[in-house]
């Protein structure tokens, strides 16, 4: 850790506001970096470099004073950092009147040191799982050797099965209509507190970070059981905060492909959940059923479907809404009707009236499956 001026000078003018004696900091070459003399800046002292060479403090008195060029009277004390003395903080004045003030100087700048460190410490951290992260849900291949050593570095135990979140908040989203820095810094403000925020809700296993136009990466353990009490807590959290969100989760996997395939399919969530116009909510991967294989399957072959039973026009949003409802409750008539405010009657004259239209029976198996693919398919191309 290099002691600069930059560093040192703050803390030396800041403390010499309250003291009537001069203080001096010096780098691990002797150089002062800071002192109320702002002319002995760049300056050799010798004093510090004896300091260097012993490792101890050193008094120096008038007598000293005549055999060290460039020394006052006061005292020369080590700072140090991680078992290395890393330069010397001096006081100018009697030694026994400015010792005290000495220590607590070496102090505040040893606690600078660490804390400087830690965040050192912390921002690559933080920049190593970005890039971990953006690297493992990249569209192309997965580069494992660097992945695994990536993944080792930050302790990541890539063998532990994980369930991976996707949240995507509208707030957070940059757009062309915005204007100006203080957007961009209104933006970064949320997505650093969102961040912050996220300590308290996920576990020490788990990593997360922002990744691209509102969305976030969060990877939970999956052996803790804690998945859906855990997006329950983020989206109760996004709420408390009046957000527009979308959440996605997928299935529990191990490995770094596994997380990649959890991701993805917390990603498919999020895109089923727009096409399929839900309000923010919270969704799981199996909650969808087979949608999401559905959806895998090319447009062109989903429009030579829909025109083969003469999809298009043939029914009006009454119809395909009944129709959707009467699914969503798998069959049950009764439900069906309370949930669209109709009598049952009403809702048998609906289903036989759309059974004639497209020339299909909905009480057939085979018939009821191409019904839901249309319907399906419909929803998927919006």
């Amino acid at each position: 850790m290099k002691i600069t001026t930059e560093l040192a000078l703050p803390i030396a003018s800041q403390l010499m506001s309250v003291m009537d004696f001069n203080i001096n900091i010096m780098d691990d070459q002797g150089i002062i970096v800071a002192s109320g003399q702002s002319q002995r800046i760049g300056q050799q002292h010798e004093g510090a470099l004896q300091v260097l060479a012993s490792r101890t403090q050193q008094l120096i008195g008038e007598e000293e004073c005549r055999s060290l060029p460039g020394s006052k009277p006061g005292v020369n004390l080590p700072i140090e950092f991680q078992n290395s003395i890393v330069g010397v903080v001096g006081i100018t004045g009697d030694p026994s009147e400015v010792y005290k003030f000495g220590t607590i100087i070496k102090m505040n700048v040893e606690i600078l040191l660490e804390q400087i460190h830690m965040n050192k410490q912390l921002q690559f951290r933080k920049m190593a799982l970005e890039g971990f992260i953006m690297e493992l849900i990249a569209p192309h291949d997965l580069r494992e050797k660097k992945l695994k050593l990536t993944a080792r570095s930050l302790q990541i135990e890539l063998n532990e099965e994980r369930i991976v979140m996707v949240v995507e908040i509208e707030e957070m989203k940059w757009s062309e209509e915005m204007t100006g820095g203080d957007a961009l810094q209104r933006i970064n403000e949320r997505k650093d507190h969102f961040l912050n925020g996220l300590k308290a809700l996920v576990s020490f296993q788990s990593f997360y970070t922002y990744i691209e136009d509102g969305a976030f990466f969060i990877a939970v353990p999956a052996a803790e059981q804690l998945h859906k009490p855990v997006y329950a807590k983020i989206e109760q959290y996004i709420k408390k905060m009046g957000y527009r969100y979308y959440i996605g989760v997928g299935y529990p996997r191990s490995g770094l492909a596994g997380y990649k395939a959890s991701y993805n399919e917390a990603r498919s969530c999020i895109r089923l959940s727009k096409k399929f116009e839900q309000g923010p909510k919270a969704t799981s991967i199996d909650e969808w059923g087979i949608v999401p294989y559905l959806d895998t399957i090319p447009q062109p072959i989903q429009n030579e479907f829909m025109q083969k039973y003469k999809w298009s026009g043939q029914l009006n949003e009454d119809y395909k809404q009944t129709l959707r409802t009467f699914m969503d409750c798998n069959l049950d008539v009764k439900e069906t009707a309370a949930l669209l405010h109709v009598h049952r009657n009403t809702l048998f004259y609906r289903l036989d009236k759309i059974s004639q239209l497209l020339q299909m029976d909905y009480r057939k198996f085979n018939d009821l499956v191409k019904i839901k693919l249309l319907l399906t398919f419909e929803q998927l191309q919006k």
